[in-house]
């Protein structure tokens, strides 16, 4: 079934000239953006077009490149390392970043997007006449989840930002601000996630699945607790998710986890539509090889006739760090013999939907799901006790089982569970955009990226703010150390 946010992304960008977005960049100087809050439908509009930030192509395309090319999991395909037009790709692979790398530039440009699209929502919504307070509180809590959602990858990524949570309706206000500390951006998000817990559903009719839920703040503030090391503060939200009124469960089968949208074990994805060229998943050409074989020999089928660019394939270490008969593995995963390489390569095989266009296929991308829930309810046992109870391990076997793999021994200590919890999660979690996040979370980067050969330092954690953003902020903005 298309969920209703599919459908309204759909409208958003047929009924705006020039297939605009509905928001688009702000500051808004634009005399009619006052007229565009005047009743709870204009309000919809304006969440979905929060949303819309999410399920665009480049959003996508970037983040596995800053997730997962730059992590243990993905490289460059051999013939394409020093090929025209990866550059920045290269950056990444090598840690050799700079400043103006352009998919850094892409995801601070998109996230402020975000997050200027929701402030303006917040700012604006007092003005519309509600008849319904629990849905006017419904879309404050869509609008602050996703505003967390944007600043949780910033901070990430960048380290602290500027920090905006009203509507900018200026050029000079917006170049006037400076980098708040990480400190005050984390208490932004979880400000955000805590007021929208409380605001959003348990759930939605089936006609709106795909929004947010109270769930989805709750799994998201419980994984921030954890990023700052607040495991004490995670427990209590992960054990509220495993009962009542939550009803998440584990699909029966890894396929299963993919196989269906806004299935029982989701709790939050990006949903796509192939309706509208630039509206769908890019995955399923974005991680086929650059061979001239336009995904005919991978899925004997024409696959439009686009072949993938080979910037983020599977590293053979990858494949081979699965343990035996992991049924994750092949769903994940595919082996097969490149003509270009003239050897054999491995390719994403987990988003399989077939595109209607180039770029764009149906299949939604899985932001949390209640995997990662068990798993952060392992981890934060085992951090608050600095030892593994039997409730983690349980935590962690569930996991475990359903990819076909035997439970583990009950002997581990705290650092030992804690690296089987970090392999578990990038088996798991493969090229879901999570592997970068997970190894820094963990204070592994360094060691386990070290260990395989990678220039990695210290500074390389946090990437460079964009040098466009620091030239217009007239020295507002500073640089992070070692750019």
């Amino acid at each position: 079934m298309r969920s209703y946010l599919k459908y309204l992304a759909c409208f958003l960008v047929i009924s705006v000239s020039s297939c605009k977005k509905f928001i688009d960049l702000l500051p808004v100087d634009q005399a009619n953006s006052e007229n565009s809050f005047q009743s709870p439908a204009d309000a919809n509009l304006a969440v979905a077009g929060i949303y819309d930030v999410l399920h665009s192509n480049a959003y996508a395309q970037d983040m596995a490149l800053l997730t997962e090319l730059i992590s243990d999991n993905a490289r460059i395909q051999p013939s394409r390392q020093g090929g025209s037009g990866v550059s920045d790709n290269r950056e990444l692979d090598f840690f050799q970043l700079t400043d103006q790398n352009g998919f850094i530039q892409n995801r601070w440009s998109a996230l402020y997007k975000g997050i200027a699209a929701a402030n303006q929502l917040l700012n604006k919504i007092e003005q519309i006449p509600f008849t319904d307070a629990l849905l006017k509180n419904q879309y404050i809590g869509e609008a602050r989840f996703l505003r967390a959602v944007f600043y949780f990858d910033l901070v990430r990524f960048f380290g602290g930002v500027p920090l905006s949570l009203t509507q900018i309706t200026n050029t000079a206000d917006a170049f006037s601000f400076k980098r708040s500390t990480e400190q005050e951006v984390y208490q932004a998000i979880i400000s955000d996630l805590s007021e929208a817990s409380k605001a959003l559903p348990v759930n939605y009719p089936a006609s709106n699945s795909g929004r947010a839920t109270q769930g989805a703040a709750k799994a998201l503030l419980a994984k921030v607790f954890l990023t700052n090391n607040n495991a004490d503060l995670a427990l209590p939200l992960l054990r509220e998710l495993t009962k009542a009124p939550y009803t998440y469960n584990m699909m029966p089968t890894y396929a299963a986890c993919f196989d269906t949208d806004n299935n029982a074990e989701s709790i939050f994805e990006i949903q796509y539509t192939s309706i509208v060229p630039g509206e769908g998943n890019p995955y399923p050409n974005f991680f086929l090889t650059n061979d001239n074989t336009a995904g005919r020999d991978i899925y004997g089928a024409s696959y439009l006739g686009v072949t993938g660019a080979g910037v983020c394939i599977p590293t053979f270490e990858l494949f081979n760090s699965y343990e035996a008969n992991d049924t994750r593995r092949p769903y994940t995963l595919l082996k097969y013999f490149s003509k270009q390489e003239a050897v054999d390569l491995y390719i994403v095989y987990k988003y399989r939907g077939i595109p209607t266009s180039a770029f764009n296929s149906e299949d939604n991308i899985v932001l949390l799901r209640y995997a990662d829930v068990l798993l952060m309810l392992a981890e934060a046992i085992n951090e608050s006790g600095k030892a593994p109870a039997a409730e983690a391990y349980d935590a962690l076997d569930a996991v475990r089982k359903r990819a076909g793999l035997p439970v583990v021994t009950r002997n581990f200590n705290y650092e030992s569970f804690r690296l089987a919890l970090l392999d578990e999660r990038r088996w798991e979690f493969a090229f879901e955009n999570q592997r970068w996040f997970d190894l820094k979370r963990f204070n592994k980067a360094i060691d386990i990226l070290t260990a395989k050969g990678y220039s990695i330092k210290p500074f390389h954690l946090l990437y460079p703010v964009p040098r466009k953003e620091v030239e217009i902020s007239q020295g507002n903005i500073t640089q992070n150390p070692g750019y």
